[in-house]
């Protein structure tokens, strides 16, 4: 995939997102950045395809990476995404890995996400 298509992903798909996916904090609202997270990186065939992206602010993104209090996994992850865009993709995803599945299903979200959520929504 050439690197101006790539752009064009990543680009529109930041401008069609909102709010963080898993959160709901306002990409616009002062505080916290959102930023663009590959669920499954960046390798493989078409890694910045909108299949594989997905908009968190930076304290979601951080306890995806690094854990903590605010700990979410990968099915989390695939959680908010299949809430937000209406589907995620398990078998691309897969591929991307160069894999047949992922090692992990989407799975329900932390009470602390809920409670965010509410809180977040209404702002």
């Amino acid at each position: 995939m050439s690197k101006e298509k790539d752009r064009k992903w990543l680009e529109l798909y930041a401008i069609q997102s909102e709010r963080c996916a898993v959160c709901y904090w306002r990409k616009y609202r002062p505080g916290r950045r959102c930023e663009l997270h590959h669920i499954v990186g960046r390798r493989g065939r078409d890694p910045h395809h909108h299949r594989n992206l997905i908009l968190v602010c930076a304290d979601c993104h951080y306890g995806y990476h690094s854990g903590g209090q605010k700990s979410l996994s990968l099915g989390h992850i695939l959680q908010a995404k299949l809430e937000e865009d209406g589907e995620v993709d398990i078998p691309f995803l897969a591929r991307l890995m160069g894999k047949v599945g992922l090692k992990e299903d989407p799975m329900p979200l932390p009470e602390w996400v809920i409670e965010e959520r509410k809180y977040n929504a209404g702002r």
